[in-house]
């Protein structure tokens, strides 16, 4: 029992050191508020439903920063669902 515990502590220690934290600059507050609000509706391809900003594959990374990239490049909210609608 104690190992199984034991294991169980290591493991969920272990799995916030993978998770890799994404830093990124914005021009304006509501820009921020746009790009958590997508990254939190947007979902990811490849864990079961899980949304953007909770998904710690690679997919959802590079999806991260296509979102923040394409609100850097000035498209509106919409535009990114348009995109990412129009790409699967």
């Amino acid at each position: 029992m104690r190992k199984w515990l034991l294991m169980l502590c290591l493991c969920s220690g272990l799995a916030p050191a993978r998770a890799a934290i994404e830093a990124y600059q914005f021009e304006s507050p509501q820009m921020e508020a746009d790009y958590n609000q997508l990254i939190n509706e947007l979902r990811c391809l490849v864990c079961q439903n899980q949304n953007l900003s909770g998904s710690d594959a690679d997919l959802a990374r590079d999806l991260r920063r296509e979102t923040y990239d394409m609100l850097n490049e000035g498209k509106s909210p919409d535009q990114v669902i348009e995109s990412a609608t129009v790409s699967r």
